[in-house]
């Protein structure tokens, strides 16, 4: 019986060292920057147990196999889009002023698209303006409704934005939303999910939250995008989610959140809504 339990006790020491040496392995192989490295392989030799299960919940960029599979499918429509994008060459500038200049050469590097002339842009600092102004492009459209967010928290002026896009819904505008699963959990339990599908309008569930999976995938890893666009030609983008700031996280003591948001149209729009659409419906 001693004999028995000195040859587990030797075995789980050997695995205990066998899983520190392939978790180091594991993030030498993985190429990351130096600095990163270097503090996960600390975390995993002070604390062993507790850095390997850290590392292994929330060190990797994973957000399933599936998930995966369907970003490497949607790759060479996206590259389509963008050689057919370039082919279009008279929508670029040719000619920037030297503020612009640095900026369209750093999007260039980034994604491979210079900057498309002809558009108008206007930047909106107060809540009360993007919402007014939303609701009035909404009310207007003729073809089609995209939106985007990470939060949508029912209340206040999102209450009428969302009254306004069912109106858009019933009169045959195709009318699309895409919400972060943790980011609209109130959103989802709330009555606005179904009323919002019974007028018509494609909602959908982005990135769902599934706690039998947390050591699977990296519940962490959020759809924070925030965009709108409206017939191919309005375009909406910032840090403002679909919330009402007298009414979102008043009990966080920070009074109201402050947040910009920038209305383009053009075919800048265009542009956007194009790719926009492109991973909606992937």
């Amino acid at each position: 019986m001693t004999t028995f339990y000195t040859v587990v006790s030797w075995l789980v020491i050997l695995g205990y060292w066998v899983l520190i040496a392939g978790v180091t392995l594991r993030i030498l192989m993985k190429r990351r920057a130096v600095p990163s490295a270097m503090a996960w392989l600390l975390i995993i030799y002070i604390l062993p147990l507790v850095g390997i299960i850290a590392y292994l919940s929330v060190g990797e960029l994973h957000l399933g196999k599936r998930r995966a599979e369907r970003a490497r499918a949607m790759w060479p429509s996206t590259a389509k889009w963008l050689n057919d994008l370039k082919a279009c060459k008279h929508i670029f500038a040719q000619e920037n002023s030297s503020v612009a200049s640095s900026l369209f050469k750093l999007c260039e590097r980034r994604q491979g698209i210079a900057g498309v002339k002809g558009n108008q842009l206007q930047l909106l600092t107060d809540s009360d303006d993007v919402m007014q102004a939303l609701i009035r492009d909404i009310q207007l459209a003729r073809h089609n409704i995209e939106m985007v967010f990470y939060i949508w928290q029912p209340g206040g002026m999102a209450d009428q934005v969302a009254e306004s896009l069912m109106a858009a819904a019933r009169r045959g505008i195709h009318c699309r939303l895409m919400l972060d699963s943790a980011g609209s959990v109130a959103f989802f339990r709330s009555p606005w999910a179904a009323m919002m599908r019974n007028a018509g309008i494609e909602v959908v569930e982005a990135l769902k939250v599934n706690l039998m999976r947390v050591f699977l995938r990296r519940m962490d890893l959020r759809q924070h995008r925030k965009m709108v666009m409206i017939d191919n030609y309005i375009a909406y983008t910032g840090s403002m989610n679909m919330v009402d700031p007298r009414f979102f996280k008043q009990d966080a003591g920070v009074g109201q959140w402050v947040d910009l948001m920038a209305r383009m149209e053009g075919p800048r729009g265009d542009s956007n809504g194009d790719c926009l659409l492109l991973r909606l419906g992937n």
